[in-house]
């Protein structure tokens, strides 16, 4: 009970380290949350700082999602819904760094870690869906919220009802992306979210340009 405890508030540590706004800030970007989407995120990275720092935020990210999850697989040997509550904790921690007052990102590529640990044809599938979805309408966060959600009849298809436990989990870990993208579906709708190959502080110099032509 003690270690089953342990590892699923381990994982939620592991979660929260806030990648995205270290290398950010490596890279000269003070606080990445004062730019852009305020996300922590690769996506945002990739707006405010570049392609490259982006790579690596996104990289990690998935990284910080599966070893947690494997380990607690492997080495822990949790099974049920304590590894279900692990692979979770996982995600939680990132969307509610406890590094960052229990603020953090969307979730996703993390989300693609634990899929990845949980079932690697399943993190495959959302990871193409994700790619289609973004080279056909330039929205990252639209394609995030679509792929999250194919996981769940994605590993039913593949394992049907007989880990219940993940599969609640990645219903939720679903929810969860989506929820967290409420500012960008509000974006969305209106048409001001940004789309991929566009600058963060490109668009704020432009909306403030606006201002000021309103102003005058």
């Amino acid at each position: 009970m003690v270690t089953n405890l342990a590892a699923v508030v381990g994982c939620f540590l592991v979660g929260g380290v806030p990648v995205g706004l270290l290398i950010a800030r490596a890279c000269g970007i003070d606080d990445i949350r004062k730019y852009g989407s305020g996300n922590i995120g690769a996506s945002n990275v990739l707006r405010t700082v570049g392609a490259r720092p982006a790579l690596v935020v996104w990289l990690a990210d998935i990284a910080k999602g599966a070893l947690p999850t494997l380990v607690a697989a492997t080495l822990l040997h949790l099974g049920g819904w304590w590894y279900a509550g692990a692979a979770f904790a996982t995600i939680l921690g990132h969307c509610f760094s406890p590094y960052l007052r229990f603020a953090g990102g969307r979730g996703v590529a993390t989300s693609l870690g634990v899929l990845l640990a949980l079932d690697w044809r399943v993190g495959v599938l959302a990871l193409s869906i994700w790619i289609v979805l973004t080279f056909v309408t330039r929205y990252i966060s639209l394609s995030s919220i679509l792929a999250a959600l194919s996981a769940t009849p994605l590993y039913w298809l593949f394992n049907g009802t007989a880990d219940i436990e993940l599969l609640v989990c990645i219903l939720a870990m679903g929810l969860l992306i989506a929820v967290r993208h409420a500012p960008n579906i509000g974006r969305l709708l209106s048409g001001t979210e940004t789309k991929v190959g566009q600058k963060a502080k490109e668009l704020q110099e432009d909306a403030e340009d606006e201002q000021q032509a309103d102003e005058g």
